[in-house]
């Protein structure tokens, strides 16, 4: 899943996390997370709080990117889009984002090999 946003701040990840559980709204949910401060700043505590019956944080080990997928989709998402490109029009921008992310699968375990990958259709551009 993800959701672009102006910024990343507290607000922001507790609109993310709504928007999590209203997608998948009877499931259980482990939401994975590193220690970025507003993943644990008083409105996402307040949030864990309200939703701890339903959604548990599973929190990655300090400084340990590798371990991170969002590192990985980042940086796949940042060369596709950044890599000697100008981008002039911030809609535009967006615009393609958006595209990409929608067309990328990011999976933690492959079954035959046990590590983070990335799974990408190379026939498409940004």
């Amino acid at each position: 899943m993800w959701q672009l946003s102006p910024s990343k701040d507290g607000t922001t990840c507790v609109a993310f996390l709504d928007h999590l559980v209203a997608t998948f709204p009877e499931a259980p949910l482990v939401v994975v997370l590193d220690n970025v401060g507003y993943h644990k700043g008083r409105l996402a505590k307040d949030w864990w709080l309200a939703h701890h019956d339903r959604v548990r944080p599973l929190w990655l080990p300090a400084y340990a990117p590798a371990l991170n997928l969002l590192e990985r989709v980042r940086g796949y998402v940042k060369d596709k889009l950044s890599c000697h490109r100008w981008w002039a029009d911030q809609a535009a921008l967006e615009a393609a984002t958006a595209h990409l992310l929608s067309r990328l699968q990011a999976r933690f375990q492959q079954p035959d090999s046990g590590c983070i990958a990335l799974v990408h259709n190379f026939c498409e551009a940004a």
